[in-house]
């Protein structure tokens, strides 16, 4: 019976390390070191905001499906929770969607988290949904020339924040800058554009706010405690769209960040130089 089971099963063995052996050599066969290459590079983390200038949709945790101002519970998610991802009071939130501040919430509830369109005029957050017009363009053009600056694709937008540059830009392993800002002050769009993303869902960004510029630049204003626009408005140039955070020790900063065709450069060279 021994004897019937090891004949039975070896050419099996044979078959099994046949293929053992044959699967590297096919992936040898098919791969050259330049596709062994880009399939490293596949398995990069992807850029987020490198993604919105190719054209992919971003979709936050629990934004995915619900329109711009609103927000999808998960499981485990509390009002004190999403009021504080969005830089909004408890109180305020459990008014706009007429709950109250201590409302239990259930998994796939839908719930408003920027003002009400009756809220707006007196709302810092709201602004005029329009594009910019030529005039605006104009304007800005003759904003440039007033401030000494270039207008061209570098040198044409203004300083988001008064603070000095804290950590400067090296390419390859950082991707912007960080810039000090006063407590009390605010984050301006650096140019005219439309606000292509608002929300606190990409790690590592803490609430971000990226501005669509034109076809081939966005900039990108991380590490806020609070937002003051939302997707789809389009801002002006020195409009405040954010408020800086704060750190432990007190530190109030931003991180500025320029993408040119989906690509991370240098910030400063887009900025005006400090006298």
């Amino acid at each position: 019976m021994k004897t019937s089971l090891s004949r039975c099963a070896q050419p099996l063995v044979t078959m099994l390390l046949a293929l053992s052996l044959s699967s590297p050599l096919s992936a040898c066969s098919l791969h050259s070191p330049g596709a062994a290459s880009s399939d490293a590079q596949a398995s990069e983390p992807l850029d987020p905001i490198a993604a919105l200038a190719n054209g992919s949709a971003l979709a936050p945790r629990g934004d995915a499906t619900v329109p711009s101002g609103f927000y999808r519970v998960n499981p485990g998610d509390t009002l004190t929770a999403i009021a504080r991802d969005f830089g909004r009071d408890v109180p305020a939130i459990a008014r706009w969607n007429h709950l109250p501040a201590d409302a239990g919430l259930r998994p796939g509830q839908i719930l408003r988290v920027a003002p009400p369109p009756s809220n707006a005029a007196g709302n810092p957050a709201a602004t005029s949904a329009r594009a910019p017009t030529a005039a605006d363009t104009r304007a800005d053009k003759r904003a440039d020339a007033a401030s000494g600056t270039t207008r061209e694709a570098k040198a044409r937008f203004m300083w988001p924040v008064g603070g000095a540059v804290q950590q400067p830009f090296v390419a390859g392993k950082t991707k912007g800058v960080t810039l000090a800002a006063l407590a009390d002050e605010q984050v301006k769009a650096v140019a005219n554009g439309k606000v292509v993303y608002a929300g606190a869902g990409i790690p590592g960004y803490g609430r971000l706010v990226i501005v669509k510029h034109d076809s081939h630049l966005l900039t990108a204003y991380g590490n806020n405690r609070a937002l003051l626009v939302k997707e789809g408005t389009f801002v002006k140039k020195g409009q405040a769209i954010a408020e800086p955070a704060t750190d432990a020790s007190g530190n109030t900063s931003m991180r500025f960040e320029v993408r040119r065709d989906g690509k991370a450069v240098d910030p400063l060279p887009y900025l005006p130089t400090r006298r």
